[in-house]
């Protein structure tokens, strides 16, 4: 890993598998020795300022600006997609595609937006996994959960952190 690393976790943990992105990012707080941020808009930051953690519900256009003070940029988020593996860890990039939802953006929209505002993109990564219940309870199904597990090594390793 080099230089600033943003990660932001979004979704909502209070609805099930929506959450698998907070669980990750605790898992992390919890390697890293930080407190988990708990409420959209909250952060926390290794004392070196290498790695923020960011938890939201949804990305915010208005946060686009800030991500050019980063050289890394992690997007943590769950999909519901039976057309996409259960787990994802891939590059991203800026993408014009809306989505269908007018309260969802995607990681490639907001990086499209960050560009059209003339910011200095990050490289930026998706990594996701498949939510396979949406009901309202703040635990994972089984199936998420093993997968958060998986996504949770797969991040440390691109990290470089020991397990």
């Amino acid at each position: 890993m080099q230089g600033k690393t943003l990660i932001i976790a979004y979704g909502n943990r209070d609805r099930e598998d929506d959450g698998a992105g907070w669980q990750i990012l605790n898992k992390l707080a919890g390697r890293l020795g930080l407190e988990t941020p708990q409420f959209p808009g909250e952060r926390a930051a290794t004392p070196s300022g290498e790695i923020s953690l960011l938890y939201l519900f949804q990305l915010l256009p208005e946060m686009a600006d800030e991500i050019g003070a980063y050289d890394q940029l992690i997007f943590i988020d769950a999909h519901n997609s039976p057309n996409l593996p259960d787990l994802v860890f891939q590059p991203v990039a800026p993408d014009q595609t809306h989505s269908a939802f007018t309260h969802h953006m995607s990681a490639g929209e907001f990086l499209a937006i960050a560009q059209t505002l003339g910011v200095r993109l990050p490289i930026a990564y998706m990594l996701t996994v498949r939510g396979f219940s949406f009901r309202f309870a703040q635990t994972l199904s089984p199936e998420t959960s093993a997968l958060t597990d998986e996504a949770y090594l797969k991040l440390l390793t691109h990290l470089s952190l020991t397990v």
